[in-house]
Formats: structure tokens, sequence, C-alpha cells
């Protein structure tokens, strides 16, 4: 009987360190709040109630774990200008991508098979963090999501 008491605690006492090693885990990534700005180029004749952005890791992952285009997060404006605050985890993360594309059909998700209207259009900037120049999004691309634009074919 005793040894089963020890078993048990011993067991339960395995668990709660484990829990707090994964706790602890998540709490050495270090995100840093930056700000990104920038302006949409687009046909002056192209009437929109607003701008959708995401916001992506041009790359992630380290090693064979490498891949492009790890969303950040997203937001909208209602202007052809943007500024963005947002957590950047640099750990494993280079480069920063940003998206945009304009709900033309005012359905509110980008194209379907019967409504292939909305334009979309990227700006990358492979040195961020270290380079935080302003984007510029050329927006006159319909249909497409960012995969289409980056990575390019060599």
């Amino acid at each position: 009987m005793i040894k089963k008491l020890i078993l048990l605690l011993l067991l339960i006492l395995l668990i709660v360190f484990g829990f707090n090693s994964y706790n602890d885990q998540d709490s050495e990534i270090i995100k840093e709040r930056i700000t990104i700005s920038g302006k949409v180029a687009l046909d002056p004749e192209v009437s929109f109630k607003e701008i959708n952005f995401i916001i992506l890791h041009a790359i992630s992952g380290i090693g064979f774990q490498e891949h492009p285009l790890y969303e950040i997060e997203s937001f909208t404006s209602e202007k052809t200008t943007f500024s963005h605050t947002f957590n950047y985890d640099s750990s494993g993360n280079t480069g920063l991508v940003v998206y945009a594309w304009i709900d033309l059909d005012d359905d509110g998700i980008l194209c379907t098979p019967t409504s292939r209207i909305d334009l979309a259009g990227i700006d990358v900037n492979e040195l961020f963090p270290l380079n935080n120049m302003p984007f510029t999004v050329k927006i006159n691309t319909p249909c497409v999501g960012p995969d289409w634009f980056y990575p390019s074919a060599p």
C-alpha cells in the first residue's frame, strides 16, 4: 500500500514538473512589438470600402523545417496608407511579407468560382527585421493568394 502511494506521488510530481517545463518553453519565446507602415498602389478607378492585409514571415523554421509564408496576423485599413503594430518573433523567422487584397464584390472572401474580380498584391522585405523600410503593395492581380507571389520561381 505504501509503495502504491509513493508511486502515485511520484507520478503526480512528474506530471506537475512536466506542465511547468512546458509552460517555461512558452515563456522563452521573446516577441518584440514592431510597427510597419506603407502604402497601397492601385488603379485610381478601383473603389473599395477597405483593404485586407495579412502579415507573414517570409521564411519560418530552421534547417529542414524551413518553410515560406507563416502567417503572423491580419488587419484592415480604409485608406491606401497603413501603419500596424504587432508582436514579432524573430527566433527562426526571417523576412516579412505584407499581402493585401480588396473585396470588390463585397462577399467577404477572396474570389469564388462565380466571382473572380477581387484584386491582390504583396511586398516583401527579406531583410526584416534588420531593415524596416515602408512597404509598397501593388494591388493589381485578380484572385491569387500570397503563395502565388512568393517565393517566386527561380
